[in-house]
């Protein structure tokens, strides 16, 4: 069996997701996307993470509104073009990378662990002790 080794991220890649995340954050938090229906409350940069040639960001969002999660990402894919230019002005870069944006799951992992944590076998298995 041939495993992969991981590779550590690298400082600048760290820097860089980091100067990413916070600009993306500060064109989202305005909330002036120029989408149809605009989003009532502000999406949430939860994390950035760049490919190893720092070309591409995958910027990983959520939101506190209940709409599907294919919708979030079908309005950020209609306005990518604004949200890009609106990054390019925040950061000082040689390269503005290519924005992906994917929606954040840890949010859904956690309420399922609490779920299964508050189950009655977990329960009862917790009290036999």
């Amino acid at each position: 069996m041939i495993l992969k080794r991981q590779k550590e991220k690298s400082n600048r890649s760290l820097k860089v997701s980091e100067t990413i995340r916070k600009a993306v954050s500060a064109v989202l938090v305005r909330n002036e996307l120029p989408v149809d229906s605009p989003f009532i409350f502000p999406l949430s940069v939860i994390k950035v993470e760049m490919n190893t040639d720092l070309k591409i960001a995958y910027i990983y969002v959520t939101t506190h509104e209940k709409i599907e999660k294919k919708e979030i990402l079908i309005k950020l894919e209609e306005c990518k073009k604004y949200i890009a230019n609106e990054v390019v002005k925040l950061i000082d870069l040689k390269f503005s990378p290519k924005l992906i944006f994917r929606n954040d799951v840890t949010i859904d992992q956690v309420n399922r662990i609490d779920q299964i944590l508050n189950s009655e076998k977990v329960l009862l298995d917790t009290q036999k002790k």
